[in-house]
């Protein structure tokens, strides 16, 4: 090496030198690049424990034998079913923490999802939860929560047709344990403090004074 580097006039020489050097650098600093890649990649790809980012289409609040329930209906964006689940508990979680009720109700939709309440049913629903503090005193209700997504993804108008799985107490227990993140879902239509809706009149958010609840029903 030193016999031809001899030869080498000394600017030649440096340049072969630093040639050399930013060979290596680029080199390590592809590698460094390809590696942080792989591990943002991973941990992009680990399910979120607290769930997605949610659209609340419409929250009602009504009456039922005396007692108070709140039933929200929210979207999400192509959301696997954990993710749908997870997201229908830590929601479900920030209502109770917002208000006082003896029932509380989340469903998730996908973003494609049907928008009237009346077609939200059957296949249109991704994930479930209902939650009530005192479950000896709700009709349908033997344990605090009740739960349950569908594993399949939805099609273009946003109907799932996988299998629909249940949560235990302890899958629910679990998932709560380890959020990290307790926001509710965003709410486009959130009105001034009159309560009004576009619509005019008593807004959906609460309930008319004739208006009462069913029973939960099982899915």
């Amino acid at each position: 090496m030193k016999a031809i580097l001899g030869k080498i006039r000394p600017s030649k020489r440096l340049l072969v030198i630093l040639t050399a050097a930013f060979g290596v650098s680029a080199a390590s600093g592809g590698a460094a690049v390809y590696v942080s890649r792989d591990a943002l990649m991973a941990e992009l790809s680990k399910p979120k424990v607290s769930g997605l980012e949610c659209t609340a289409i419409r929250t009602l609040k009504l009456g039922h034998n005396g007692q108070r329930w709140i039933r929200m209906h929210v979207k999400t964006d192509r959301a696997d079913g954990q993710a749908r689940m997870r997201t229908a508990l830590r929601v479900v979680g920030a209502l109770a923490k917002a208000e006082r009720a003896d029932l509380y109700q989340v469903v998730v939709l996908d973003s494609a999802g049907p928008e009237n309440r009346a077609d939200v049913r059957g296949a249109a629903i991704g994930a479930e939860v209902l939650f009530a503090p005192g479950p000896q005193s709700v009709p349908g209700m033997s344990e605090t929560f009740r739960a349950f997504y569908n594993d399949g993804t939805a099609n273009s108008v946003g109907v799932f047709h996988g299998k629909t799985v249940d949560l235990s107490m302890d899958d629910i227990r679990t998932m709560m344990a380890a959020m990290d993140d307790h926001s509710p879902c965003i709410d486009p239509s959130a009105a001034p403090a009159d309560g009004a809706t576009a619509e005019g009149g008593a807004g959906e958010h609460e309930a008319k004074p004739a208006e009462t609840a069913e029973a939960p029903a099982g899915h």
